[in-house]
């Protein structure tokens, strides 16, 4: 590395600071001189580290960053597009928020049991509702700005402070690639973070599994999820779902013995459980197909490791074609395999349909055997979204559940759930019919309407979701009030081009991308750069920079940058392909 002659290293690989951190920190300090170029030379700085990214004895880190992959003047037009600009404001708005989240804040006028329904149900009050949080993942599958290290950072900071402790921190489907999911790590290590209650998860397939595991050793996560595919694993003889699900818990085993994990726990994902049971409407399933999943759950429960570590049984459907009843049939199904008193918790994942049954579907579950979710706060993600946990935690309350209140702080979850969507949607404008952070469910069309005051059945006392001081309530309204910055971002967002494909980019595959780039242009033939153009957008994520990747002005300027580079032959990386969207594709995978 040679440093700058005129501004000292921004960017410096002998600092014990991951080098992809230090990248983002240097796009921050550039963003910062641009907006002041009477005390700082912005230009000249994004000049000297392109440079020196591109020169022969550079880091290749910084070879394969947007310092050695694009021009200067390519990433300041990113820097100071709209939408990255309104993302800092947004940034500093949640920072602030997350501090009023820590303060001591406004009392809670009531007790659990005064806000908990009375319910004369033992079966729902003796359920302990689990929630395996996915706030800081999920919703990566359906935003076009895709994530950052410290957006997710952020939102950790905002799920941890709503009380959950069983968390998703990053998604190792990408193989040996530097994405996001790495980088939230480093930013938990740079920030002194600890891993308690962190999740990693990952297929258990001999080569899907080294990219978690080496995260496990080098960043000392403590848990595991095993994304495990039943119909394909058939299919490729080299992942037997049998026993690549041993192999890597006994892999895990000793990794977690020797780290000092003693308590360090597995869950398994039955990805296609229903889809391999060829599970009927009326609740039945193949024979076949039963008894053969029976026989890997005796296989696996014989092994001493998987007893002592496995302590999570969890299932979805991923297209929105399975219906709430199918959930309760598969969890009770489950529960006879993995009894309560062996202490195997079992979650749920649904995933929205034309049927818009997926929070019922946590409901259901939860009544015919299973522990909880495993969910987001926020329903967007994937196709149609998915069921939220807090949707779940607040059913629990309204059926009788003493547990949700006490085990989880929920009494400002109103505006946890609002800031994890502007972190995700770079965007003040939410969501007007969400249930309990929507902006109109507030705002009653007749009096009549009310759950408050007037009707005494199952009246509420109050707002328990949005309980915030008068100082604190003042502050967060004042973030979110109308700037000309914002006016110009919707501005921009109301001439987008809609179209039969949309592109997510930290999970959407080449083809969506292909497709896309066909339907909003440039000239030329797709094929020949669009894996160029979804590398590039990868670069800008591990920078930090927000870009809407669906709209057409960025793709067309990703499309020349990516024509360039290769016509001056400037190679980009390749990201490999995001294994978990694949799981749901079944036979045709």
């Amino acid at each position: 590395f040679i440093p700058s002659p005129s501004y000292g290293s921004l960017i410096d690989t002998s600092r014990p600071t991951p080098i992809g951190v230090q990248i983002c920190q240097a796009c921050e300090k550039i963003y910062s001189f641009l907006q002041e170029p009477e005390r700082s030379n912005g230009d000249d700085v994004l000049e000297d580290l392109c440079h020196t990214a591109k020169l022969e004895g550079a880091s290749p880190d910084l070879k394969s960053s947007i310092f050695g992959l694009m021009r200067p003047e390519d990433i300041k037009s990113f820097l100071l597009a709209p939408d990255h600009q309104f993302w800092q404001q947004i940034k500093e708005n949640t920072e602030q928020f997350i501090k009023l989240l820590k303060a001591p804040g406004a009392a809670v006028p009531y007790s659990v049991d005064e806000m908990t329904p009375e319910a004369k149900n033992a079966k729902v009050r003796r359920i302990r509702p689990v929630v395996m949080d996915q706030s800081i993942r999920e919703p990566a599958t359906n935003t076009p700005f895709g994530h950052t290290g410290y957006q997710k950072y952020l939102t950790l900071q905002i799920v941890k402070g709503m009380g959950f402790k069983d968390i998703a921190i990053s998604g190792q489907y990408y193989g040996a690639s530097y994405t996001p999911e790495t980088q939230v790590l480093e930013w938990m290590k740079v920030k002194g973070e600890p891993m308690d209650g962190m999740i990693v998860m990952f297929a258990p397939g001999k080569g899907d599994r080294e990219a978690g595991i080496k995260a496990i050793k080098d960043f000392g996560i403590p848990n595991a999820f095993l994304d495990l595919t039943m119909k394909a694993s058939v299919r490729f003889k080299q992942s037997d779902f049998v026993s690549s699900v041993l192999e890597t818990v006994e892999i895990l085993d000793e990794i977690f013995t020797r780290m000092g994990f003693e308590q360090g726990e597995i869950s398994v994902n039955l990805v296609d459980l229903m889809e391999f049971l060829d599970l009927k409407p009326d609740g039945t399933m193949d024979d076949k197909k039963k008894s053969e999943a029976e026989d890997a759950f005796r296989t696996w429960k014989k092994s001493d490791a998987f007893r002592r570590r496995v302590v999570g049984i969890l299932t979805e459907e991923g297209r929105g074609v399975a219906n709430y009843k199918d959930y309760g049939v598969l969890s009770r199904w489950l529960r006879r395999h993995f009894p309560r008193d062996e202490e195997y918790r079992i979650l749920v994942h649904a995933h929205g349909g034309d049927g818009n049954t997926q929070d019922a579907a946590s409901v259901e579950a939860a009544l015919e055997g299973a522990n909880g979710v495993w969910a987001a706060v926020i329903p967007q993600a994937a196709q149609s979204g998915h069921n939220s946990s807090m949707v779940f935690l607040d059913n629990m309350v309204q059926m009788g559940n003493g547990h949700v209140l006490a085990d989880f702080w929920l009494h400002q979850g109103a505006q946890c759930a609002r800031h994890i969507y502007y972190l995700n949607f770079n965007s003040y404008t939410i969501p007007d019919d969400c249930p309990i952070w929507g902006a109109r469910v507030d705002q009653l069309l007749h009096t009549a309407f009310s759950t408050v005051s007037g009707e005494e059945w199952r009246q509420r006392r109050g707002k328990y979701y949005d309980i915030w001081g008068d100082d604190a309530r003042v502050q967060i309204g004042r973030m979110t009030k109308a700037t000309d910055l914002q006016h110009k971002v919707a501005m921009c967002r109301s001439l987008a081009r809609g179209g039969n494909y949309r592109i997510s980019p930290l999970v959407s595959d080449v083809e969506t991308w292909r497709k896309r780039i066909v339907e909003v242009g440039p000239k030329g033939r797709a094929g020949d750069h669009v894996k160029e153009v979804r590398d590039l957008g990868f670069a800008l994520m591990n920078a930090g920079i927000r870009a809407n990747m669906n709209e057409e002005a960025t793709l067309k300027q990703l499309w020349d940058i990516a024509a360039r580079n290769k016509t001056q032959k400037i190679r980009c990386d390749q990201v490999a392909g995001y294994l978990k969207a694949q799981q749901h594709q079944g036979e045709k995978e």
